[in-house]
């Protein structure tokens, strides 16, 4: 499974009783290790096992520090010092900010990969390229789940791409049926 990692400080400022909003919201949209999802047992009813896998790697650490630091350089532009009345946090060192990362990092919503694609005959991955279920007659899935990376973008689109190219399977399967 690999999910975005995200850290939200929210900003806002009241002005004539409308609220006005600005989110510094600083994403990882693809970090470098992925987590896993595996059974807890052979009963259907427990819950599986969910590795979200986050800030494990060095990496993904440092590009998030440095995401809030450049996000603080862009809304420290005189445009925005109306908007900012405050920081939900001071830290500046990279310990201060490592600690800020650890406390607030969380995933970013759009998990994909629990039941990945992989070539026909692969030894990985849970479909195939025609979406079917590797070992079952009949099957397919259709959606976020298929994609082995996180999309740099919203899953939504890729998640049409994916429903398009299985109603394309899905016609053509039905049309040579017949």
């Amino acid at each position: 499974m690999v999910m975005g990692i995200s850290l939200l400080s929210p900003l806002s400022r009241k002005l004539n009783d409308i609220c006005f909003c600005l989110l510094q919201l600083d994403d990882l949209t693809t970090p470098i290790p992925g987590g896993s999802v595996s059974l807890k047992s052979n009963n259907p009813f427990d819950p599986p096992v969910i590795d979200l896998n986050i800030l494990s790697s060095e990496f993904d650490v440092f590009a998030l520090r440095e995401g809030i630091r450049s996000a603080r350089r862009f809304l420290s532009a005189p445009v925005w010092g109306n908007y900012t009345i405050s920081r939900i946090s001071n830290a500046t060192t990279d310990a201060e900010l490592d600690e800020y990362i650890g406390k607030t990092a969380g995933p970013g919503l759009h998990a994909v990969g629990t039941a990945a694609i992989s070539p026909k005959g692969a030894g990985y991955g849970v479909v195939d390229p025609d979406l079917g279920v590797k070992g079952v007659r009949g099957l397919r899935v259709v959606d976020a789940s298929v994609l082995p990376i996180v999309p740099a973008g919203h899953t939504q689109a890729a998640v049409y791409v994916v429903a398009e190219r299985a109603a394309d399977l899905i016609k053509n399967s039905w049309l040579q049926r017949s």
